[in-house]
């Protein structure tokens, strides 16, 4: 399991690390110690985790550091996808199964309906169907590659 924090508040950095301890957390996929202080878009990672690992940690970082933008997502293991969540304040939780590298899998089912033109704008203005759940899942990501260019060494951030 791999997670990155893109943004928090400082008053909610030692209830990241302490989720950090808990859940097993380390620098080096389970081989690094756990760690003491917070680097923002650095990947932090465990070693193999049960199933169900990245909800229970999405989980704990929503409730005790509701600040916190971040991705969190699981290897797969076969026949299963992995997991994956990306929160960010104010825009939204995105859950999805994903690839080995973190990339969500979202359904062309899901998807055609998004960018057909005649029935986007209607669709997208209700959160219960699929073209909704797409424009949620567009949001998040946009939102959390926004804070990837504001990290210190981001070219745009220089």
């Amino acid at each position: 399991m791999q997670v990155i924090v893109y943004a928090v508040d400082d008053t909610e950095v030692s209830a990241v690390l302490t989720a950090f301890h808990a859940g097993e957390i380390t620098t080096d996929y389970g081989l690094g110690s756990t760690p003491t202080r917070l680097d923002l878009g650095f990947v932090y990672s465990t070693a193999e985790v049960t199933a169900g690992s990245a909800h229970s940690l999405a989980e704990a970082l929503m409730t005790n550091a509701p600040t916190a933008a971040f991705v969190i997502w699981q290897d797969p293991s076969y026949p299963a996808n992995g997991s994956y969540v990306g929160h960010v304040p104010g825009v939204g939780v995105l859950e999805a199964e994903c690839n080995v590298h973190g990339t969500p899998l979202i359904s062309l089912r899901k998807v055609i309906p998004f960018f057909s033109t005649s029935r986007r704008t209607a669709w997208t203005q209700t959160e219960d169907n699929e073209a909704g759940q797409v424009r949620q899942a567009a949001e998040v990501l946009d939102a959390l590659a926004e804070l990837v260019q504001r990290l210190p060494g981001a070219p745009s951030a220089e």
